[in-house]
């Protein structure tokens, strides 16, 4: 019996013993700590990222097995060219932190595997799917958006023929059709609406429409693409003090309303000064009233507002599409600063993507068109410098690719000629902005 009480004493201690180990917390010294943060720090820097200093922890962390389910997860690290798949299944340091985008939004939860004193692991985790991401992968989808089919850009098609046109540098606001089914492009140049037309193969100006005294046109869409009634935001413009001190103040007036034949038929008077831009949809107009977008529409004879959806921004530029195809229509917006892509759903809009910028960075209309003709459009917007940002659909969210756009260089996409295939007007530099008309040939 005593032996028998020895021997269970013993064995008490012992898994004491065993106990007490397994609980030693992890840690490491604040040097070792120091020496891990700085190179986080350098690979934020190289990749331009920022991260939330204060979040960072350090832990054991584990480097998955190689499996199909694990895939997603080296390739991530891979891309930004450190490679985990040598260390399967081993365990090192795993320093976490919330990763933050240049502008302050949280972009996810920041990975990076450390053997030694080394960092040879880094990743993301974030979007919609907490799924894992490279550093290179700067705005997954926030929401998933189902689309049908994805970019496979290999560059622009190739049969594209020059043709006769004269245009505008600024871009493309709306699109509609006179009463012979010719094209019609609509812009505002220095506060006047410009609308152009493209028929017998010439593309031309058609109409023009200036307004009185400090009256600008400051936004325009036509009602319906098949048509040319014609939506136009009107304000007024005042300047005061000069050289650093000079302001602008723009103050939204009405919305002004022309016919099929852009013959003025009334007008919509507005209850706030703080419109920035209209579009429309289907016979509706969409105005863009501080951080809200109004919605009107004709009943018994009267334009009146029938919904009114709250946004987290403004609206500066606005763009309806159906990028991949599907029936299901896009709503691309932007402040100026960042580009937002959204579905229509009941209770209003869903976002589901953005860039995270923050900072002055579009100018002028967004587009889209599809160039390379594999049935999926790219989204076309121009930065503040004059040259064309072109972002692909993908699997991950929109990417930009400007491998083979020339600084100062522009593409306006649209079916000019209504053959079923985009073409577009090309502005060559951002000095002159001379542009060219360039027809798509393939069928």
């Amino acid at each position: 019996m005593k032996n028998f009480i020895a021997a269970l004493a013993c064995l008490l201690l012992l898994s004491a013993c065993g106990a007490e180990e397994q609980e030693q917390p992890f840690s490491l010294t604040a040097e070792e700590q120091k020496a891990c943060a700085e190179q986080i720090d350098a690979v934020m820097e190289e990749f331009y990222w920022s991260y939330d200093r204060d979040s960072l922890s350090f832990g054991p962390g584990v480097v998955p097995e190689i499996s199909a389910a694990s895939e997603r997860f080296f390739s991530a690290s891979a891309d930004c060219e450190y490679f985990l798949k040598n260390r399967a299944g081993e365990q090192g340091i795993l320093a976490e932190a919330e990763l933050l985008h240049y502008n302050g939004d949280h972009a996810g939860t920041l990975e990076c595997y450390f053997f030694g004193d080394k960092l040879i692991g880094v990743l993301y985790r974030g979007g919609y799917d907490n799924a894992y991401y490279s550093l290179q992968e700067r705005n997954p989808f926030l929401a998933d958006g189902e689309f049908r089919s994805y970019e496979k850009w290999e560059g622009m098609a190739q049969d594209f023929r020059e043709s006769s046109g004269m245009f505008s540098p600024e871009g493309i606001l709306s699109s509609g059709k006179d009463g012979n089914g010719n094209t019609l492009a609509v812009c505002i140049e220095n506060g006047r609406v410009m609308v152009y037309r493209f028929a017998n193969s010439t593309l031309s100006r058609y109409r023009n429409f200036a307004y009185n005294r400090s009256l600008e046109a400051t936004s325009a869409a036509f009602l319906n693409g098949e048509d040319a009634r014609l939506a136009v935001l009107i304000s007024s413009i005042e300047e005061t003090g000069q050289g650093e001190s000079e302001r602008t103040f723009t103050r939204s007036e009405k919305i002004m309303l022309y016919d099929e034949n852009l013959y003025a038929a009334g007008e919509i008077p507005l209850e706030s000064e703080l419109c920035t831009a209209i579009g429309a949809e289907d016979n509706r107009i969409y105005l863009f009233n501080d951080q809200s977008m109004e919605v009107y529409e004709l009943l018994d004879g009267l334009w009146q507002r029938t919904e009114r959806i709250r946004l987290r921004h403004f609206v500066t530029q606005f763009h309806v599409t159906d990028l991949d195809g599907d029936g299901t229509k896009e709503y691309l917006m932007t402040d100026g600063m960042d580009l937002y892509l959204y579905h229509r759903v009941d209770s209003g809009f869903r976002l589901l993507w953005s860039t995270h910028l923050g900072v002055e960075n579009f100018y002028g209309p967004l587009a889209s068109g599809d160039l390379n003709r594999d049935g999926v459009k790219e989204v076309y917007a121009c930065d503040v410098t004059g040259t064309t940002i072109r972002y692909l659909l993908t699997e991950k969210g929109l990417r930009a690719s400007n491998e083979d756009i020339a600084y100062g260089e522009c593409f306006y996409p649209l079916d000019f000629n209504g053959d079923g295939l985009e073409d577009y007007w090309f502005v060559e530099d951002n000095i002159n902005r001379r542009g060219r008309l360039y027809l798509a040939e393939g069928r």
